[in-house]
């Protein structure tokens, strides 16, 4: 597995609720951090995802997108045109002009690292106390199954039960995880074409993640 050694070890919190008669997460509980990498995402470089999940072993064999970043890889460079790199294509700059969150350091290519963050991304560092990133660190965040993001609240909680009918709060327990950089690409991999991301990868009969639960 090949991983940016210097931000590998980044991890970040969740807590689901997960309705036990059916197996399904109905939510996650979660602050900035994952909702700020979630966002991000859309910033960054589709050819820097390919390059990740085929790092880490995460692309099917049949995968097409896969397949051209491996053209890629094998082609002699004298077919590209002169204004071209391999690298160029392989590891794109990301788009993102804001301090890079922790789970996607790993994303960003190693000459783009000194450029587009400090080493901390909530510390001293920060200018201004301006908050870094894409949303508000003081507020709870609802993230549903499908990746549907909304403020937290009680009502929105209560509203979400009653909409997928779960009567019985008995039900629901909560379970703590930790996303590392290979959870976090197996969300992205999921995210592809499932609507259940988050049961998928947390309570899927393939999850290998030690997980603590709590009675609610």
């Amino acid at each position: 597995m090949a991983t940016n050694p210097s931000s590998s070890e980044t991890t970040v919190s969740l807590k689901l609720l997960v309705d036990k008669s059916s197996n399904k997460v109905v939510f996650a509980e979660t602050g900035k951090e994952f909702v700020d990498f979630l966002f991000g995402l859309l910033q960054v470089p589709l050819g820097s995802i390919i390059r990740l999940l085929r790092d880490n072993d995460l692309v099917p064999g049949s995968g097409s997108l896969g397949r051209v970043h491996e053209s890629i890889q094998n082609l002699d460079p004298t077919y590209l045109l002169p204004n071209q790199t391999k690298g160029s294509l392989l590891s794109p700059k990301s788009a993102s002009s804001t301090l890079t969150p922790p789970l996607l350091q790993n994303f960003v290519s190693p000459d783009q690292e000194n450029v587009s963050k400090p080493r901390h991304y909530y510390g001293g560092e920060v200018q201004n106390n301006t908050e870094k990133g894409y949303v508000r660190g003081v507020v709870t965040y609802m993230v549903m199954d499908d990746l549907t993001v909304k403020p937290m609240s009680t009502i929105s909680c209560i509203t979400l039960l009653n909409t997928l009918n779960i009567k019985d709060i008995g039900s629901v327990q909560e379970k703590k995880v930790e996303i590392d950089i290979k959870k976090s690409l197996e969300l992205i991999k999921v995210s592809i074409d499932s609507t259940t991301v988050l049961t998928d990868v947390f309570l899927g009969t393939g999850s290998n993640l030690s997980i603590q639960s709590e009675e609610t």
